[in-house]
């Protein structure tokens, strides 16, 4: 494919958003207008999951295609890698594309901002901007303060907003009449919104739609774990109802910025000629289990499961609703096909785009059997049908059927009917977290394809660079 033809890419993100809480999900409180366009003329995948259920290693993982296993960052943050780990910023600018990080980075350091030609770090010019028209003081959407209601600060000068117009500002301005839609390069865009994660603090209009009493509480139980019970005492039904309702109108907040960015594309005639990804880096309780946020339940499937929406009209079927189980790491290899792309050798991931162009919005596509998530402390693994969690600090194992108990709330890891799924589940889990972490040796297959020999007849693994040895040694 020609450079001059080739799609741009907006990569768009958002930070603890629950899989349930879009309207073209089937929730009846959420509003999404926008994303639920997306989904309407392109594929929502109903069964996605994050490679890790915190910030930064899976923002690594959705950006390098490597499992947390093999990238090896579990923690929040983080140094650069002192090996080279392709992202997907290097590999599009090295095939001739204009690249940009806006928003909520949370990466390691200048691990893509050496790859980008525009960088926006949101938590440091945003404070910046707001300090400057003498609204500092009244920045309340930073940080991880139990704040929920009414923001203090006008929506046009909200994360949401600013983020929006700095997209904006990345596509460059509407082209005259006289001159052409896709004059220059191609672009990839990743524009990461750092919220509906907390605090919850909308501004109006936004904030005043759903309130605390309108709320429905999804269905709890007093069987969960101990841990899970206490904290869902301790947090108390009105401050639940006060931080969903603000969640809610968070995430209608989020939706509508992304619709300005949506009508930006519009008005400069590149919309069609754009691929549109809808991702976030993990879930959020969002008033599952009587909780919100994340902590104390990080591999619950409100946490490890994510909105994941593919919007291309050239490539991709309009209104199809895909059951597959797919991963964080798909989506690196997938943006690369669709771009006409060869992906590079390092992705772990699957190409995602045989689903997105396949007709039929019922049938299930078995690229791979289950999907994984790793935490330091917990790895999780689900077939579809049941999810296994294995805790490795003192706490029970956890098996749901998701079929019987979607919102899992009965833990079956002790029933003697369900001995032979947990087995079989934890047989498969240890398969994959073999399977997720790249060998130094034992080269097989494409893994080793096209790897030259010195002279001598070893392997000379330094001179591979970018390649996935080069990360250990």
């Amino acid at each position: 494919m020609e450079e001059s033809t080739r799609p741009n890419v907006l990569f768009i993100m958002s930070d603890q958003h629950n899989a349930r809480r879009l309207s073209c999900a089937g929730d009846e409180e959420a509003t999404t207008p926008n994303l639920d366009r997306l989904a309407g003329e392109g594929v929502r995948f109903e069964n996605a999951y994050c490679n890790n259920s915190i910030c930064t290693p899976s923002r690594m993982s959705y950006l390098s295609s490597l499992y947390p296993s093999t990238h090896g960052y579990f923690g929040l943050g983080g140094p650069e890698p002192r090996h080279g780990i392709t992202n997907l910023f290097s590999w599009f600018r090295s095939h001739g594309y204009r690249t940009g990080a806006l928003g909520k980075l949370h990466t390691p350091r200048y691990w893509i901002e050496r790859s980008c030609h525009v960088v926006y770090h949101e938590e440091t010019e945003h404070p910046r901007r707001l300090a400057s028209i003498g609204l500092g003081d009244a920045n309340d959407n930073s940080g991880d303060a139990r704040i929920a209601g009414p923001s203090r600060l006008p929506y046009e000068h909200s994360l949401e907003a600013t983020l929006a117009q700095e997209a904006i500002r990345f596509l460059g301005p509407v082209p005259s009449k006289d001159s052409k839609p896709r004059a220059g390069k191609p672009w990839l865009a990743w524009v990461s919104f750092h919220r509906p994660h907390q605090p919850y603090t909308p501004s109006e209009p936004f904030a005043s739609r759903i309130t605390p009493d309108s709320v429905k509480l999804p269905p709890v139980s007093d069987t969960e774990t101990p841990k899970i019970v206490e904290r869902r005492e301790k947090l108390g039904e009105d401050t639940l109802r006060k931080e969903l309702s603000s969640y809610l109108n968070l995430i209608g907040q989020v939706d509508h910025a992304i619709g300005t960015v949506i009508d930006a594309l519009e008005e400069r005639g590149v919309l069609d000629d754009t691929i549109i990804v809808y991702a976030c880096d993990h879930g959020e309780f969002g008033g599952e289990h009587g909780l919100m946020e994340k902590r104390d339940g990080i591999s619950y499937r409100a946490i490890t499961r994510v909105p994941l929406i593919v919007r291309y009209p050239k490539g991709v079927v309009r209104g199809k609703v895909s059951e597959a189980l797919v991963e964080s790491v798909d989506l690196f290899p997938t943006l690369c096909s669709l771009a006409g792309l060869p992906a590079p050798s390092t992705t772990q991931g699957c190409d995602l785009s045989g689903l997105l162009g396949r007709e039929g919005a019922d049938a299930v596509d078995a690229l791979r059997s289950h999907a994984l998530t790793e935490n330091c402390y917990r790895k999780a693994l689900t077939d579809g049908r049941y999810r296994l969690v294995t805790n490795l600090e003192h706490e029970r194992d956890e098996l749901y059927d998701l079929k019987e108990d979607p919102w899992e709330l009965r833990n079956l890891i002790d029933d003697d009917a369900h001995s032979g799924v947990a087995a079989e589940m934890q047989r498969q889990l240890i398969r994959h977290l073999v399977r997720a972490r790249r060998p130094i040796t034992g080269f097989s297959g494409s893994w080793s394809e096209g790897f030259g020999a010195d002279e001598d007849g070893r392997l000379d693994v330094r001179a591979l660079g970018g390649s996935p040895s080069g990360i250990y040694d």
